[in-house]
Parts: C-alpha cells; sequence; structure tokens
C-alpha cells in the first residue's frame, strides 16, 4: 500500500499578504509558495504574450533543424495591412490616424515578417514600414516588442540539406527524449 503524501509537511507559504500578516497557506514542493502568492501560471493572455511564449519554448527546441513555421494567418495578416500601408502612404495627405490603426490591428505580424516583406518587395518597403512602426511607437509611446521572433517561413528548399553528424545525433537524442516525455506517462 501507497503512503499518501502529508500535506502538513509542506512549509507555510509566508507572503506578505495585503492586510500586512503572512500567508497561512500551504506552499509547493517547488518554490514553497502557495498557489496564489507564486504557485503555477495560468499561461499567457495577450497575443504578445504568447509569442513570447513562443519564443522560450524555441530557445530548447532545435530549431535548426526543423524551424518553427510562421502560422498562415500571420502571414496573411502582415501581407494584407502592409499593401494597406502603402496604399495609404501613397496617398497625399497621409492619414496618419488610419496608418496607426493598422499598425495597432496587426503589430505583431508586421514585426515579424517585416525582414520577409523586405525580401519579397523592396529595401525602400523595409525603411517606410519600419518607419511607420517607429512613428507608431512614439506616437502612442509604447514601446518595441519585448522579444525578437523572426520565425523562418517554410520553403521547400529548406527541408532537404544535409545534417552533419553532431547535428544527427543530437536530433536522435532530442527526439528520443521527446518522444518518451511526452508519450510515456
Amino acid at each position: 500500500m501507497k503512503n499518501k503524501f502529508n500535506l502538513m509537511s509542506l512549509p507555510l507559504c509566508g507572503a506578505k499578504t495585503r492586510s500586512g500578516a503572512s500567508c497561512k497557506r500551504r506552499g509547493n514542493k517547488r518554490n514553497g509558495r502557495c498557489k496564489l502568492h507564486g504557485g503555477n501560471s495560468t499561461g499567457a493572455k495577450t497575443e504578445e504574450g504568447k509569442m513570447a511564449s513562443r519564443v522560450n519554448a524555441l530557445k530548447t527546441f532545435p530549431s535548426w533543424y526543423f524551424g518553427e513555421p510562421t502560422p498562415c494567418h500571420y502571414i496573411n495578416r502582415a501581407y494584407n495591412t502592409f499593401n494597406q500601408l502603402v496604399e495609404v502612404v501613397n496617398t497625399k495627405p497621409i492619414d496618419w490616424p488610419h496608418i496607426f490603426n493598422l499598425v495597432k490591428r496587426d503589430r505583431i505580424p508586421l514585426e515579424i515578417l517585416k525582414y520577409h516583406i523586405m525580401t519579397k518587395s523592396s529595401p525602400e518597403n523595409f525603411i517606410m514600414l519600419q518607419s511607420i512602426l517607429d512613428a507608431y511607437y512614439q506616437e502612442y509611446n509604447s514601446k518595441h516588442l519585448a522579444f525578437t521572433l523572426y520565425a523562418p517561413i517554410q520553403e521547400l528548399s529548406q527541408y532537404h540539406y544535409p545534417l552533419s553528424r553532431p547535428q544527427r545525433e543530437y536530433l536522435d537524442h532530442w527526439l528520443t527524449h521527446h518522444y518518451k516525455k511526452t508519450f510515456n506517462h
């Protein structure tokens, strides 16, 4: 018969509450705090937070092999907004409130794909897009993205390059470890 874990063996949380007293809840084994004062995260809620979380996940994944393709809806949003921005910029007088509304709606896809847009159009369009993004950040006293993510756009040639021996060994080890962790509960 298995012994049940004694919850009373956990330390008290001890975090300072709004009333100034110490928290009387039992903490968890990992960090000694209760779920209200440092327990497990509920996850990112905003689009920017989810993208930052995705970047952190890529740090442990062998992305040099698979890459993490940009979601199709981001590509569509970025190119549609970029085309609208080009139209608005080429009309006189420039309607800055309309430009800022377009950027506000699709800022993250534009930031992620601005270098890809440059490769498909021109450096002048990249400078225009970067200038619009900078003007938006200045106008709304907003910060640039707190993370950097320039996800690759998968093209057919990327699937057929030879791996070096260390890359094959690392990939085999990673896949074996990940497969066991994910599918063997």
